[in-house]
């Protein structure tokens, strides 16, 4: 069936409901970064807790919103082959099924497998790579406005989604070394900007994704502090993407300065204090990427093919790094599985790294043998004796080498059976906090077996060859645009 010009422009995902699907869209993003903030201050949640119903609901919208779209391209074209030829609605719609499909797969992985807190779990990633490719989806097939307004927020969606690859670490929970940080979050940035440029022909397309994706970031980080939950960092190095924006000779040369100007501005603010990574771990991906970014920009005025070696050796050396085999995450909360006994934790710290952890338990009969205290921080593990005082209660001290937010545990034994309770603690932090917890058995510590393995590379499998196909079809769209402009 032949769609003429007219149809395929009225089936295009109205603006009104682009906009109506970005601000589902960031209500997800806000949720997804209090669901962890949550994480971090409370530990335990059930499925109803505020943040997963205000996350439920952005994706539910969303969702609602390209069963629409989909319906009317139905309507109107009379064939699904010719509906789902409408540039964006096959990623969109695939992207908000698997988005659906993973949340089963997310509770009978963790009922299977243990509850996982580790945000690049199979799972887990599953969600970001299908819901990057739904905002992909959706900022392709969105009817061009004049002033661009909805497009540059849906260009903030894709943007945000991505970014959530890095969630942990912007909020100072890292689960794996913090060296990673700095690769993954240029991969990423790098992306959503390759895609913009690509869906939003129009000058400055990044510099106003930015605006939106910073004004989101900033509201996040106030509604978080109103709400008296933990904030994530100010997102300072994004802003180095606005460098793509600027006349350069070629992509190489601009893509080129635009790492080095993330990874400038990533070191930066570790240096000041802004990001909670630790400079030096930042440092040592900056420099090299700093350093090459920079002779790409000089070389490429020189010799283009230079250049472009150069770029390909960048790539190359950063996907080396970022695919080498990295120490198995032991995540702040492995897994709180059936509690035991409720536990009341004081922490006292001197600002300077020292922490004293005391327990008393509501039951002095509990029968729990003390262990250690435990200090856990992107896969670092610092261990202390834990002492019995008697009549419930215990006590430890223990030094933290470094600045940012520790996970203190206290371990027992209880009948033969480890059983734990946790607070965070900012070693930089002076003062005294009480908290009543539970001691729980915990879940998930044990070695992955065979088949969690192999169910987690098909996991990731699918995940990437969405976002593959998301990735192969940017081209494909932009002849679909020019043979109908």
């Amino acid at each position: 069936m032949t769609v003429s010009e007219m149809k395929l422009s009225s089936i295009a995902l109205s603006p009104i409901f682009g906009a109506l699907a970005a601000t589902a869209g960031a209500i997800s993003l806000f949720a997804t970064y209090w669901d962890d903030a949550w994480h971090t201050d409370i530990g335990r949640d059930t499925a109803l807790i505020p943040p997963h119903l205000a996350l439920y609901g952005g994706v539910a919208i969303t969702g609602l919103v390209v069963v629409g779209w989909a319906l009317v391209a139905l309507v109107r074209t009379r064939s699904i082959r010719a509906a789902l030829r409408q540039p964006g609605l096959l990623l969109a719609g695939l992207g908000g099924a698997v988005t659906l499909a993973a949340a089963p797969l997310d509770a009978f992985w963790h009922d299977r497998f243990g509850r996982d807190a580790v945000l690049w779990s199979p799972p887990h990633m599953l969600v970001v790579f299908a819901s990057t490719t739904m905002a992909i989806g959706l900022l392709a097939g969105v009817r061009p406005t004049k002033r661009g307004i909805v497009e540059a927020a849906l260009s903030a969606l894709v943007l945000g989604s991505v970014m959530m690859t890095v969630l942990e670490y912007d909020s100072d929970v890292p689960q794996f070394s913090q060296t990673l940080y700095l690769p993954v979050v240029l991969v990423a940035e790098l992306l959503a900007v390759v895609v913009v440029r690509v869906l939003v022909p129009r000058s400055f397309a990044v510099t106003r994704m930015l605006a939106f994706y910073i004004a989101l970031r900033l509201l996040v980080v106030a509604a978080l502090a109103l709400l008296g939950r933990s904030t994530p960092d100010l997102p300072v190095a994004v802003l180095g993407l606005a460098v793509a924006d600027l006349p350069w000779r070629g992509p190489v040369a601009r893509y080129g300065a635009t790492a080095g100007a993330v990874a400038a501005l990533a070191w930066i603010a570790s240096a000041f204090g802004v990001a909670s990574q630790p400079a030096a771990e930042i440092g040592v991906v900056a420099a090299p990427v700093i350093v090459v970014g920079v002779a790409v920009v000089l070389v490429t005025a020189w010799r283009a093919h230079l250049a472009g070696a150069t770029a390909a050796a960048l790539l190359v050396g950063g996907a080396m790094l970022i695919l080498s085999p990295a120490p198995r995450a032991l995540a702040h909360d492995p897994g709180q599985g059936q509690p035991v006994t409720s536990v009341r934790l004081t922490v006292d710290s001197d600002g300077r790294g020292k922490v004293r952890v005391d327990a008393h338990t509501a039951d002095a009969s509990s029968q729990l043998v003390a262990h250690d205290v435990v200090a856990r921080r992107g896969g670092q593990t610092l261990t202390a004796p834990l002492a019995e005082l008697g009549g419930g209660r215990f006590s430890g001290t223990i030094r933290l080498p470094q600045q940012g937010r520790w996970f203190v545990y206290v371990e027992f034994t209880r009948g033969g059976e480890p059983v734990e309770a946790w607070l965070p603690v900012e070693s930089e932090w002076h003062g005294t906090s009480s908290a009543e917890r539970e001691l729980y058995l915990p879940a998930g510590k044990q070695a992955p077996t065979a088949i969690q393995i192999a169910g987690g590379a098909a996991i990731y499998a699918v995940g990437l060859a969405l976002f593959g196909l998301a990735l192969m079809q940017l081209r494909r769209i932009v002849r679909h645009r020019n043979s109908h402009a």
